[in-house]
């Protein structure tokens, strides 16, 4: 067995504004929680065992690495009340046994890379790093020599990507923008029409206005900050440099809303007998009508998870009466509200999305809740096994149009 001490960082006053209030051990570098990257070149150097000793904020850590089951790994957890050194790590962690001690002031895959030292290591890191790190990535890929993608990444056709450079997942690249060399866009990013990102980074979430020009300079929000000298600028015009809200917000554009609102409508005056029954059924029984249920809604690494509550009819009638489908008609509310889709993957409560297993897995959360799903669109019932967890990663990967046919062909013919 293989041990590891890893510490996370403490407070680096010169990237507080670049990292998006979460905890140095969460920030996004390269499309995934500096804390995730260096997990994943333990595992792959032969890592079995590790403990994570974290001083700013642990429990968010906690919360998002849980126990391991994701890499493999036994993980503990051990808050601190400082960062501490290497060498203050192994004494008071003795009997943890550590084979060997690590910081996240740089990753496993490149310890003589400093990521964590200044704003320009922050940057220029990234260079060293792309190709060790979008290589194992699911959804990443090469488009051309030194130009990685992120999942669902795109990129106008007459944008001009020049290596090396990465474009993070769901990130936006309009018509004429030129992107690199060494320029580097987290996730969930627009760039706009002409604009130009050279030897710059931009930190997710953010907004690049038409026709700016970033040049050697690492913007997150509004804020601007010049790598190479330390200053740091906020821009107050929105149109120039912004942040943008949290994605999936709405899940679904407003005419399917509208539509979720027209059937809540029109089926609940059709189906009134049955639900009038079910509430006497309910009356006499002594059983709630509804039951309160909670699901875990897409969210970004190191963010706070998103969770949303909903309702479905108890099951106080015989199936033929009120079978599955029925039971979720509450569940257009939130279709109406634009959390729910009219096809996705089944909600889960956050002890089922910690049970997902890996990031393959993971991707099941990549997507919103759905009132008719994919995995039982493919045959799979709960509780989900295996096979519907690919199911699921597979359409939050890449949910076509023909699959989408098929979830609401079947799910019109269970009905009938």
């Amino acid at each position: 067995m293989k041990r590891v001490l890893l510490i996370c960082p403490d407070q680096r006053p010169s990237l507080e504004a670049l990292t998006g209030g979460v905890p140095l051990a969460l920030a996004i570098f390269l499309g995934k929680p500096l804390i995730e990257h260096a997990l994943d070149g333990l595992v792959r150097s032969g890592i079995t065992h590790v403990r994570i000793l974290a001083s700013d904020r642990p429990s968010e850590v906690r919360a998002y690495v849980l126990h391991g089951t994701a890499w493999g790994l036994t993980l503990e957890i051990n808050a601190e009340p400082a960062e501490l050194t290497p060498e203050a790590a192994a004494e008071k962690h003795a009997t943890f046994s550590p084979d060997t001690v690590l910081t996240l002031n740089a990753l496993p895959q490149a310890p003589d890379t400093p990521i964590l030292t200044d704003a320009a290591s922050w940057h220029t890191a990234r260079r060293t790093l792309l190709p060790l790190l979008a290589s194992h990535q699911i959804g990443a890929r090469e488009i051309a020599p030194g130009v990685w993608f992120g999942l669902k990444a795109r990129a106008d056709s007459t944008a001009i990507l020049t290596g090396p450079c990465w474009a993070g997942p769901y990130t936006i690249i309009r018509a004429g923008a030129s992107i690199g060399p060494d320029s580097y866009i987290e996730g969930d990013c627009l760039v706009d029409a002409n604009a130009t990102v050279e030897n710059s980074t931009i930190a997710p979430r953010t907004y690049l206005g038409s026709m700016m020009h970033l040049h050697e300079s690492i913007a997150s929000g509004s804020a601007l900050l010049k790598w190479t000298n330390g200053s740091l600028t906020f821009l107050r015009d929105a149109f120039m440099l912004s942040p943008l809200d949290p994605p999936h917000e709405a899940a679904t554009a407003l005419p399917f809303r509208l539509l979720a609102f027209l059937v809540l409508l029109t089926s609940g005056f059709l189906l009134l007998p049955i639900f009038c029954l079910a509430t006497l059924a309910a009356f006499f029984r002594k059983t709630p009508l509804l039951r309160q249920k909670t699901a875990v809604l897409p969210s970004d690494p190191g963010t706070s998870q998103r969770l949303i509550s909903y309702q479905e009819f108890s099951p106080v009638l015989p199936a033929f009466l009120l079978p599955g489908l029925i039971r979720r008609w509450p569940r257009l509310w939130r279709i109406v509200t634009g959390h729910f889709r009219w096809t996705g993957n089944p909600p889960l409560t956050q002890e089922e999305a910690r049970q997902l297993d890996g990031e393959f897995e993971q991707l099941w959360l990549h997507t919103a809740p759905g009132f008719l799903t994919a995995p039982e669109a493919e045959g799979c019932h709960a509780p989900w096994d295996e096979t519907a967890r690919a199911h699921a990663a597979l359409f939050a990967c890449q949910p076509t149009t023909a699959w989408r046919w098929k979830i609401i062909r079947h799910g019109f013919t269970h009905l009938l």
